[in-house]
Order: C-alpha cells, then structure tokens, then sequence
C-alpha cells in the first residue's frame, strides 16, 4: 500500500470543523516588540517541565452567545491566558514557531501559540483588551473580503491600531473564504486551480492594502486543504499554512499543515483546554490513505508507520464517521493496520491515530483530512 508523508465568514452561524518554535531553557520575561520577529515571551517563571513540542490554539469569536459553536466568554478566555501565565507556558508568535520548524532546532517545552480567525468586531472588543492585558502574542487570520468592510468585522482604524502595538502578526484567510478542499460539481479540474489561485491573488492585494505588506502566513478555510491546495499555497511563498485538524507540533511537523486545537463551543472550557496542552504529537512517518481527496472510495484500509511505537501503548484509530477502531499493530516494523473500513458517505472525514506515551503517560496523537471524491 503506497505511503505519503503527511475549511467563518460571512455568516455569524457559522460550524467550525471541529474533532477531538532554539530557545534558551531558562527563558526569561521581556516586552515584545514586533510579533514578526521576537523571541518567545514567556508567561511563567517556574521553569519548563513538559517535554518539547507546541501547542497551537484556535478561536473565533468573544462574548457572541447567538453563535454558540463558534464563540467563547471572555471571562473563559481569561482564566485560560491567567493559566498559562500561572503554569508557566511559554506563549510564542506563530513567527517563532516556524523559525524553529524550518531550522530544525528543538522546540522548548509547555511552548503556546495563540491564533485567531476571520477577524470578527468581538476580537477587539473582547480578546485583544485582554491580550494587551497579559502581553501575549497572537496571530490574527482575517477574512480578506470583509476585513476593514463588513459591519461585524474589524475596521480599518481597529486594525491599525491593533497593528501598531506589536503583539499581533496578521494572516491571510482567503478573501472569499470558501470551502476550496473540495472541487465544486461541474468545474473542470483547470477551472478549479484557477478559482484558487484568483482567490489568492485577491485576498493577496487586499491584505496589502490593509496591511501594508504581504501576507506570510495562511489559514486555510474551514481548515479543508488537499495536495494541490497545499502546494498552491506553498508557491505563493507563504511560510507557513495551518489547519483545524487537532493535534500538536514538533520539527518534524509539515510547515504546510500545522494542526490547531480549536477553543470554542462547547469545547472553550478549562478542561479541554488542559487536555489539549498535554497531548503531545504523534510521530507518524507514514499514512495510507493520503491527506486530500481519496483515490477511491471506498479506501484500501488505514495503515500508518509509528516512530518508536514501543514507547507506545492503546493505539487505536479514529474515522469521523467511523468512530474508534482498533488496528493490527506490528512492533517489528512500527505499522498498524485496518484493513476493511467500509464506504465513506460524509464529504469529510478526519482520521485520527492516537496513542499513550509509555514514558511521560500523555496522549499522543496525529490527524488529517480526507474528502471523498465526486
């Protein structure tokens, strides 16, 4: 079985696709200065004791009760910034991260990185008071078509202030944000390229036109990608581009889909956000079905290559429509296997692998997306 290395908008409903950074190791406070640029700002002073990966979070919006799939209380919000500080989380700019990603270099423990998407009105009204409040870094991936225009998003002169204080690194959305995973019935494969890279371009020319410059980082919407996406975005010379798919980063992580842990709903709660910091990244070297559109449906099995897999103990596999199954598991080689899963019927599944690390006792898990094909 071949192997390959490893999408709100407009609308205030919107369902978010959700599933279950060398630095020094005495890192030290100091006043960021420009996110793009800085060395990680450290929340805490009790020293780094969890071993080295990050933790990438995701939000949308603050205080917005009519969109409860997809907003979080800013007192929750709070008491999860006032966490980190406490615990002695070191939160980093996205910037950072892949700095330390493309150099190879060891990510520090209990490392944090904050994201945020769209750019709804709620973000400054309710988030970035309390961002100022803890001087911690962000990443803000703004809807291009409705950033500076639409009345539930930001304005131009809050995104100029925002701009000028230093904590906040702006990345591109999309402009149309739409579900771009998927080629749409009846577009030809050559249309299909093209409506993604016009998408591009002019989500491209109203950043700079906000921002002053261009976009280097990229969310993509409803955090849906597949290959030809993926290298899209790539070429466009982004430095980094980032899913919904959860899971947590290490140097072997690819730039291009760097997975975040969704902070809202039903979700956006102290025990999840717990959970989420302690899951370390599981390192698969290899997965069959590949990331994207399937080849066929339905697919050969799951098989996947685990690094170490003696560290590891209850290795099971998850398919959203699926749910938990338990694959053969082969220590000689580090592949696990599931042979007959069965048709897919959603548009979307994420495939989870997840594992318990046998030496720190913390869950350790991989995911990506598949889309069924037409």
């Amino acid at each position: 079985m071949p192997y390959s290395g490893a999408t709100t908008l407009r609308s205030t409903t919107t369902a978010v696709l959700i599933l279950i950074i060398s630095i020094s190791l005495s890192l030290s406070f100091f006043s960021p200065a420009k996110a793009e640029n800085q060395a990680p700002y450290s929340v805490g002073t009790k020293g780094n004791l969890l071993s080295g990966y990050a933790t990438v979070l995701i939000y949308h919006k603050f205080n917005e009760p009519g969109s409860p799939s997809t907003s979080i209380p800013s007192t929750v919000f709070e008491s999860q910034l006032r966490y980190l500080r406490e615990n002695s989380y070191n939160v980093v700019s996205l910037s950072f991260l892949v700095s330390l990603i493309n150099e190879g270099k060891k990510i520090p423990p209990r490392t944090v990185v904050l994201t945020i998407d769209d750019g709804y009105r709620s973000v400054y009204t309710h988030a970035y008071p309390l961002l100022k409040k803890y001087r911690i870094p962000f990443t803000l991936f703004l809807y291009m078509e409705a950033a500076g225009r639409y009345g539930d998003f930001l304005t131009t002169e809050e995104i100029n202030e925002m701009k000028g204080n230093g904590l906040v690194t702006f990345g591109n959305h999309s402009y149309s944000h739409k579900r771009f995973a998927r080629r749409p019935r009846g577009m030809s494969e050559k249309d299909y390229l093209r409506w993604i890279e016009d998408d591009l371009y002019r989500s491209e020319h109203r950043f700079r036109e906000l921002i002053g410059e261009r976009p280097l980082f990229f969310a993509y919407p409803y955090g849906g990608y597949n290959r030809r996406y993926r290298e899209i975005v790539q070429r466009h010379g982004y430095l980094a581009a980032l899913t919904q798919d959860t899971g947590s980063v290490n140097t072997w992580t690819d730039r291009f889909l760097i997975p975040r842990n969704p902070i809202v709903g039903t979700w956006a709660t102290i025990k999840k956000f717990q959970d989420f910091l302690n899951t370390e990244p599981l390192h698969v070297t290899g997965f069959s079905p590949g990331y994207g559109v399937l080849k066929k449906n339905p697919p050969t099995g799951v098989e996947a290559v685990i690094s170490n897999i003696a560290n590891y103990k209850n290795i099971g596999v998850y398919i959203s429509e699926k749910g938990w199954l338990k694959p053969r598991v082969d220590l000689s080689s580090g592949r696990i296997s599931i042979r007959d899963i069965g048709r897919l019927s959603r548009r979307t599944n994420r495939i989870g692998i997840t594992a318990i690390n046998r030496l720190t006792g913390r869950k350790a898990t991989f995911f990506y997306l598949i889309i069924t094909p037409r």
